[in-house]
């Protein structure tokens, strides 16, 4: 009798032990890989659909963005050079993933609006010369396009010590501003701006 009884608990007990075994995890990036950036995704319909009207302000207090240098002295234009140096060297300017660089140097012109750095609307006007003379025009193009498109997804830079900007700056709005410079280097290459009269 007794034996029965032990038999009968250990038949009870059984599944409640081998729950407990650990067992190896399953992970979902095993069985379903992270998706990637949307970026490959995007299309040319889709980039042509992009309208423009919000973008054409270039002297405004957000997003400015300056024509050329030639306002500047030669004072000024010394240290922007500087900067400039500084920046090339910069980590994130060399980033190897093409659409996280774009996305790294749209950040920088977005920080320089956002802390009213010395150059706000030169940065800008730097960091579209960089991006046009370093990435080939069609990348440039999808990841402009990206940005403007999904401006949640990549990693965003919210303070750049190795520049001078040591503060923390409010990530929704690097964000907002990034896109929002994308989408006027994007109607720039695509040929929708500076707004023709």
């Amino acid at each position: 009798m007794r034996l029965a009884l032990i038999a009968v608990l250990i038949c009870l007990l059984c599944p409640l032990v081998r729950a407990e075994i650990p067992r190896p995890a399953t992970t979902q990036a095993a069985t379903h890989p992270k998706p990637e950036n949307s970026i490959k995704q995007i299309t040319q319909k889709d980039i042509d659909a992009i309208t423009y009207e919000d973008a054409e302000e270039d002297t405004g207090f957000i997003t400015p963005l300056a024509s050329d240098l030639d306002n500047l002295d030669n004072d000024s234009r010394k240290r922007l050079d500087e900067w400039t140096t500084k920046l090339n060297d910069w980590a994130g300017a060399k980033e190897e993933n093409g659409p996280q660089r774009v996305r790294n140097l749209m950040s920088v012109a977005s920080l320089a609006d956002m802390i009213h750095s010395e150059f706000e609307g030169e940065t800008a006007y730097v960091i579209f010369d960089k991006l046009k003379s370093e990435v080939d025009k069609d990348e440039l193009i999808k990841a402009c396009a990206w940005m403007v498109l999904k401006p949640t997804e990549g990693r965003c830079i919210t303070r750049i010590p190795e520049l001078g900007w040591d503060e923390e700056v409010e990530e929704d709005g690097v964000r907002e501003r990034s896109s929002m410079y994308a989408k006027k280097l994007l109607g720039r290459l695509v040929g929708r701006l500076p707004k023709k009269d």
